[in-house]
């Protein structure tokens, strides 16, 4: 009885379909990087929650469909007006809830009338300047502000350019950001992109890029026989650096010097050599 038992279970366990190792693969390493995922944003405030960049086809590049707040964002530029105005926007949808926008002004250029008809609160702005005129790793008075700036809960997003970062310093900021929510958005030169980053994104962006052929969605495609409009700016960003996400991405968007409106220019440009970060 025992003997025909045992072969009874041995034909069952037989009959069950083994699914290949290989095909498991897959499965196997999107639970992983969900587990890992978690366990890096479990302290977060602010978890699941993001913040919009003003234009959706940008937040479709990033995890969750925006930024996530208690994180740092790099805009790597070799100049023009671009960066700066993508992370202002930025900045300003962090802090809509009634957050304090702290402005890095360490060159004294910042205008305030400028940001006022871009919408941002006034009475919620705080400017911090170095006396040093200029905003590197050796003025521990200004980097100690900004650290402190966003450990704040009560400070939306700290934004504003800067030169070098020591390494140091870059771990502070991150981890100050985490632990209130704040969104740090910082504005740097294309020469950082080779240092040590504690980013959670990281842009690469630059001037007048000529629109090219990508692949848009329906409601985004414009008219084949529209001219564009000579009050259109066109940036074009690459997404160079992003927790969870494929890197090397593009994106032209056009923006509007009337309205300040952001818009899709050409769509998604794949780069095959992306990888998962």
């Amino acid at each position: 009885m025992l003997g025909n038992q045992t072969a009874l279970n041995s034909t069952v366990n037989h009959a069950i379909p083994v699914q290949p190792l290989r095909e498991q693969k897959p499965q196997l390493i999107r639970q992983l990087q969900a587990r890992i995922r978690s366990a890096e944003t479990q302290q977060r405030i602010d978890a699941g929650k993001t913040i919009s960049s003003g234009c959706p086809a940008i937040d479709r590049l990033l995890p969750g469909g925006g930024y996530i707040p208690g994180t740092i964002t790099q805009w790597l530029t070799p100049g023009g007006l671009g960066a700066d105005y993508l992370s202002l926007m930025v900045a300003k949808e962090a802090c809509r809830d009634g957050g304090a926008l702290v402005v890095i002004d360490p060159w004294g250029q910042f205008y305030p009338p400028t940001a006022a008809a871009l919408g941002i609160n006034m009475g919620n702005l705080i400017i911090l300047r170095s006396r040093q005129g200029r905003a590197e790793s050796q003025d521990n008075d200004l980097f100690w502000s900004i650290d402190q700036s966003l450990r704040c809960p009560a400070v939306g997003a700290v934004w504003g350019p800067l030169d070098a970062i020591d390494e140091r310093w870059f771990r502070r900021f991150q981890l100050s950001a985490e632990s209130s929510g704040c969104l740090g958005l910082f504005v740097q030169n294309t020469d950082q992109a080779r240092q040590p980053s504690w980013a959670e994104v990281q842009w690469l962006v630059t001037e007048n890029a000529t629109p090219t052929a990508g692949t848009l969605d329906a409601k985004e495609k414009p008219n084949s026989t529209s001219q564009p409009s000579p009050n259109q700016h066109h940036v074009r960003l690459q997404l160079t650096r992003c927790r969870g996400a494929q890197t090397g991405k593009s994106i032209d968007v056009a923006i509007d010097a009337v309205t300040g409106a952001i818009a899709n220019a050409t769509g998604l440009i794949a780069n095959a050599t992306g990888a998962i970060q």
